[in-house]
């Protein structure tokens, strides 16, 4: 019998770590499998066909809708009926009649005859004995 050899890909799956970010609405995450090739040598290469099959793991996050109960209290209105007092204050004045009294002196007027007196000035010069000194060295 005839042996063949031929260059077979193993694939091995490797762990690697996810970074999920938390602002999307929708996330995503697609796990792909790495694969590591190897050769082997053969003394007789024969071709043939091959079918690579690739694993695709795809996680959806789908967001619950839930619910929540509360209770509310809704007071309830009454319409009453209010009487309004409005205090007014109103000032009213009243003319009071006076009377006042009021003793007023008038002069008397008596004629007196006048007698007007008018300054005058005059200029007189008036001679001054003056002496002189000297002094002899």
């Amino acid at each position: 019998p005839m042996t063949q050899e031929e260059i077979v890909h193993v694939p091995t799956i490797i762990q690697q770590h996810r970074d999920r970010h938390v602002e999307i609405e929708q996330l995503v995450d697609i796990h792909v499998p790495h694969t590591k090739e190897e050769i082997v040598h053969v003394p007789k290469i024969i071709q043939q066909d091959r079918i690579t099959q690739q694993h695709v793991e795809q996680v959806v996050e789908v967001p619950v809708p839930m619910m929540q109960e509360e209770i509310v209290h809704v007071p309830t209105i009454i319409p009453q009926e209010r009487i309004q007092q409005v205090h007014v204050e109103q000032v009213v004045e009243v003319p009071v009649p006076m009377v006042q009294e009021e003793i007023v002196h008038v002069p008397k007027i008596i004629p007196q005859e006048r007698i007007h007196q008018q300054q005058v000035e005059q200029v007189v010069e008036v001679p001054v004995p003056m002496t002189q000194e000297e002094i002899v060295h």
